[in-house]
C-alpha cells in the first residue's frame, strides 16, 4: 500500500484543497443522533477486557471489529505512529471491514488523516478526503467520511482509532463518536499492554518488573471484567456500587473509599457505598455541597478530577483537612460521574493514609470504573422513573374506573325524577302538582348540563383548546351571574348566603362566562358540602400583586360545610378526586369541578387555593386574578330582555325531533312570535318565500340533508336577510367552526335556556 500512497504523491504536485477544507467535526453535534446501545457497548466492553486479560496481542484486532459492528461502518482500524528506516510513519496495526486487505499498511505521517488529528489532538470529521490526500483514491473502495479520535500512551499521544464510510448516504453521528472515544480510551490500555508485553522480549534486565505489572494489568482487568459481567442484564442494586468501590480500592492500593450520587436540585452529594471511614466521618459528610474543602466538594465545584493533599499548614476554610488528617488520611482523589449523555451523576473517591500519586495504569482503570459507576446510578434512576410511571398509570387506572362508575350514577340520577315528573305532568296537567314537579324538573335538567359541560370543558382544556375571550365585565356582573346559577340550588338545601362585594363596579378583564363558570363551580361545591341551615360567605377584596405594580383581585368563598382533611388538601384540586371515598354517592358530582376550576383561573394568569382545619370546620376557597388599574364603571342602564324582543318576529324552526321542535314552536308562540316548523331541511327551504322569516333555528344533524347545506342554500336564497343560528347537540370547537364556514349566524348547544336562546337569535341593535 505504501508503494501505491507514493506512486499518487508523486502524480499529485498542487493539492485542490487543504487539510481544514475537508474537516467538518461540527457537523456531528447538527445531525440527528441514533439512540445509544449500552448494553451491546457493555457486552463489547467486557468483551474487550477478557481479550486484553487472555491475549493482549489480538485485542487490537478485537477492537477495531467492536468498532465496526457498534457503528455500523464500512471499515474500521487503529493506527500507530512509528519511525520505519528514518521515517516516521502510521502503520495500521489493525484493520477491518472493507480495508482489513491492508493490514499492517502505512502511511506518511506528516501528510494523512491521522498525522492531522494527531497534531491538532483532537477527534476530527472529515469528508471528501480525496480532495484534500489524493492518495486514499487509490485505496479500495475510497471513504467519503471518516471518523478518527486520537489515544495516548503514558500521556502522549500515538495513534488514533477511525472508522470510515464507503457511500455518501452513510455519515456519523455524535453517538459514533462517543462510541469511538470510548474504544480509544480503551486503546490506551491496549497500546500500554501492548507496549509492556513487547519490551519483556527487548529487555531481559527488566524482566522480573515487567511480569508483575503485566500480572498487575491482568489482575485488574479481570478484576474489572468481572464487576462487568455482574452489571450487565441484572438490575440495579446498591450493592453494586458497594463492589465497583471494593474495585477501585484494590486496583490503586487505597485505604478507603466512596461513591457519591449528586442531588441535582440541591447540587449535593450523598453516600451510595463508603469504605474505610470512621463513623463520625460519614456522618459530618453525609451532604457535602460545592463550598466543602474536601477532595469531594472541590471537584463538584471544578467539575474536573480533584487531587489534594491533607498537609496541616495548608488554607482549611472549613476544617476538612484537618479531619482527614486526624482520621489518618495523607492523600485523596475525587472524579466527578458523568453519564453517557454529559450529565453529572455523582462523585467518585479514593483516599490514601501516605501521599500518593496515580499511575497513568491506575487513572485508567479508575475512569472505567467511575464509567461502570455513571451507568449503574443512570441505570437505577432510570428504572425508578419507569416504577413511578407505571405507579401513576395505576393509579390513574383505578380514578378512571371510579370516574367511570360515579359518571353512570349521576347520569342516571337525574333523569329519574325527570322522568317521574313527565308521567305526573300527564296525568295531572291542570293539578297543582304541576307547580311542584316543574321546578324539580328545572334543578335536574340544570344539573345534567352542568355535569356535560363539565366534561367537555375537561377535555377541551386537557387537549389545549380553550381560547379565553377576554373582554371587560364588572366584578358585581360576575358574582351575580354565579350566585343566580345557585340560587335554587342554595334555597333548596336550606343555606344562608351572603354576599360581600368592595366594589361591584370595579372592571375586570376576564372571560366573563368561564369566570362565572369558576365562581358557580365553587359555589355549588360549597352547596353540596354544607349540612342545611349551614352558612356561604362569598367575599371580594383587593390585595397586592406580585410586583409593586401589580393589584391583584381576590375572591374568597367561605362555607361552615363538612371541611377537608389535611392528607386530602395537596389533591382535591385533582381530576376526579373525591374528598372521601362515598363523597359521589353522598354527596354528587364526579370530581372534575374543581379541577375545571383551577385551570381556567390559570389560565386567566392566576391562582385557586383552599384551606381548611379539618373535618368539620369548614373550607375558604380563595380565587386571585390579575386586577387592572380601571375605573368603576357607570351602573349600566336597564335593558328590555331579548325576549320581549321576539314579540311579532317571524321564526321558522327546523328540527328533526318532533317533541323539541313543538315543545320550541310553542314557547317562542307564548311569547309572540310568528312560527312555522318543519321537521326536515328541503321542506323548511321551500317555506322560505313563502314565509319570509326573520330568524331560522336551525338543527344541524337532520336527516337527507344536514342543516350545513340547508344554511348553504338558505344563504344562497336569502342572503343576509334572514339570522340563521344554528341549535345542535353538536357542541365541540370544531362544530362551531364548521357551522360559522357554512353561513350561520350564531351557534347554541342544546339544551339551552330560553333566556339565552332569545338573546343570541335576536341580539338587538
Amino acid at each position: 500500500m505504501e508503494n501505491e500512497v507514493a506512486q499518487t504523491l508523486h502524480a499529485a504536485v498542487d493539492l485542490p484543497w487543504s487539510a481544514d477544507q475537508v474537516i467538518h467535526t461540527h457537523l456531528l453535534q447538527q445531525r440527528p443522533s441514533k439512540a445509544p446501545n449500552h448494553q451491546a457497548e457493555n457486552a463489547a466492553m467486557m468483551e474487550l477486557m477478557g481479550e486484553l486479560a487472555n491475549d493482549p496481542e489480538s485485542v487490537a484486532q478485537r477492537l477495531v471489529e467492536v468498532a465496526l459492528r457498534l457503528t455500523a461502518a464500512g471499515s474500521a482500524g487503529l493506527s500507530l505512529a512509528e519511525t520505519e528506516d528514518g521515517k516516521e510513519i502510521f502503520r495500521w496495526i489493525a484493520t477491518a471491514g472493507e480495508y482489513a486487505r491492508y493490514l499492517h499498511g502505512t502511511m506518511p505521517r506528516d501528510f494523512s488523516p491521522c498525522g492531522e488529528v494527531l497534531r491538532r489532538g483532537e477527534p476530527l470529521l472529515m469528508r471528501d478526503v480525496v480532495r484534500a490526500y489524493p492518495y486514499t483514491a487509490s485505496l479500495h473502495a475510497p471513504p467519503t467520511e471518516v471518523l478518527l479520535v486520537p489515544f495516548a500512551n503514558n500521556g502522549k499521544l500515538v495513534g488514533t482509532v477511525w472508522i470510515v464510510a464507503h457511500s455518501q448516504d452513510h455519515t456519523f453521528d455524535k453517538e459514533d463518536l462517543r462510541v469511538v472515544a470510548s474504544l480509544a480510551v480503551f486503546a490506551s490500555a491496549v497500546s500500554a499492554t501492548v507496549s509492556v508485553v513487547r519490551n519483556l522480549a527487548a529487555r531481559e534486565s527488566e524482566r522480573d518488573q515487567n511480569a508483575q505489572a503485566i500480572s498487575r494489568e491482568l489482575q485488574d482487568t479481570r478484576l474489572l471484567r468481572d464487576v462487568a459481567s455482574r452489571l450487565i442484564g441484572t438490575e440495579g442494586s446498591d450493592a453494586l456500587f458497594g463492589e465497583i468501590l471494593d474495585a477501585a480500592i484494590n486496583i490503586t492500593q487505597a485505604d478507603a473509599g466512596t461513591i457519591q450520587l449528586l442531588n441535582k436540585d440541591s447540587n449535593t452529594l450523598t453516600f451510595l457505598a463508603a469504605r474505610g471511614f470512621a463513623a463520625d466521618m460519614l456522618t459530618h459528610f453525609a451532604r457535602v455541597d460545592a463550598s466543602s474543602g474536601s477532595p469531594c466538594g472541590i471537584a463538584l465545584s471544578t467539575g474536573k478530577r480533584a487531587m489534594v493533599e491533607f498537609r496541616r499548614d495548608a488554607p482549611d476554610p472549613d476544617g476538612s483537612i484537618k479531619l482527614h488528617a486526624d482520621a489518618g488520611f495523607s492523600s485523596a482523589q475525587s472524579t466527578p460521574l458523568i453519564s453517557r449523555t454529559g450529565q453529572p451523576m455523582g462523585m467518585f473517591s479514593t483516599h490514601w493514609h501516605a501521599p500518593r500519586e496515580l499511575s497513568e495504569r491506575e487513572l485508567r482503570f479508575l475512569d472505567l470504573l467511575g464509567r461502570q459507576a455513571a451507568d449503574l446510578i443512570e441505570r437505577i434512576e432510570v428504572q425508578e422513573a419507569l416504577r413511578s410511571s407505571e405507579k401513576a398509570l395505576r393509579e390513574g387506572a383505578r380514578r378512571k374506573d371510579e370516574f367511570l362508575a360515579v359518571l353512570a350514577h349521576e347520569l342516571r340520577n337525574p333523569l329519574a325524577p325527570i322522568r317521574t315528573g313527565t308521567d305526573l305532568l300527564k296525568r295531572a296537567m291542570h293539578e297543582p302538582i304541576v307547580a311542584k314537579v316543574q321546578p324539580m324538573m328545572e334543578r335536574q335538567t340544570t344539573h345534567m348540563v352542568r355535569l356535560i359541560d363539565d366534561l367537555l370543558d375537561v377535555s377541551r382544556i386537557t387537549s389545549g383548546k380553550v381560547v379565553l375571550q377576554h373582554e371587560t365585565v364588572t366584578l358585581g356582573s360576575l358574582v351575580e351571574t354565579a350566585v343566580e346559577a345557585n340560587r335554587s340550588a342554595l334555597a333548596a338545601a336550606g343555606l344562608e348566603l351572603t354576599v360581600q362585594i368592595d366594589d361591584p363596579q370595579r372592571r375586570l378583564c376576564v372571560d366573563a362566562t368561564r369566570m362565572s363558570q369558576v365562581l358557580s363551580n365553587i359555589l355549588h361545591n360549597a352547596v353540596k358540602f354544607t349540612p342545611a341551615d349551614g352558612k356561604i360567605i362569598l367575599s371580594t377584596r383587593l390585595e397586592p400583586g406580585p410586583s409593586p405594580s401589580q393589584v391583584e383581585q381576590v375572591i374568597a368563598i367561605t362555607d361552615t360545610g363538612v371541611g377537608i382533611a389535611a392528607d386530602t388538601l395537596p389533591t382535591i384540586f385533582e381530576l376526579f378526586t373525591q374528598v372521601r371515598p362515598d363523597s359521589a354517592l353522598r354527596h354528587g358530582g364526579m370530581g372534575i369541578g374543581l379541577a375545571l376550576a383551577r385551570s381556567l383561573v390559570s389560565l386567566h394568569g392566576g391562582t385557586l387555593s383552599a384551606e381548611s382545619q379539618g373535618p368539620g370546620t369548614g373550607s375558604t376557597f380563595v380565587i386571585r386574578i390579575p386586577a387592572p388599574a380601571l375605573a368603576s364603571l357607570e351602573a349600566p342602564q336597564s335593558a328590555p330582555s331579548a325576549a320581549a324582543k321576539l314579540a311579532g318576529l317571524r321564526v321558522l324552526v327546523v328540527d328533526d325531533n318532533k317533541d323539541a321542535a313543538d315543545a320550541l314552536g310553542h314557547l317562542l308562540s307564548h311569547h309572540g312570535s310568528d312560527v312555522r316548523i318543519s321537521y326536515l331541511a328541503e321542506p323548511a327551504i321551500d317555506l322560505l318565500d313563502e314565509f319570509n322569516p326573520a330568524i331560522v333555528l336551525l338543527d344541524i344533524g337532520l336527516p337527507f340533508m344536514d342543516g350545513y347545506e340547508a344554511c348553504k342554500r338558505m344563504r344562497a336564497m336569502k342572503g343576509t336577510g334572514v339570522r340563521i343560528v344554528a341549535l345542535t347537540g353538536w357542541g365541540q370547537d370544531s362544530d362551531r367552526h364548521r357551522a360559522a364556514e357554512a353561513g350561520f349566524d350564531a351557534h347554541l348547544t342544546k339544551p339551552v335556556e330560553f333566556e339565552r336562546l332569545a338573546a343570541v337569535a335576536f341580539p338587538g341593535d
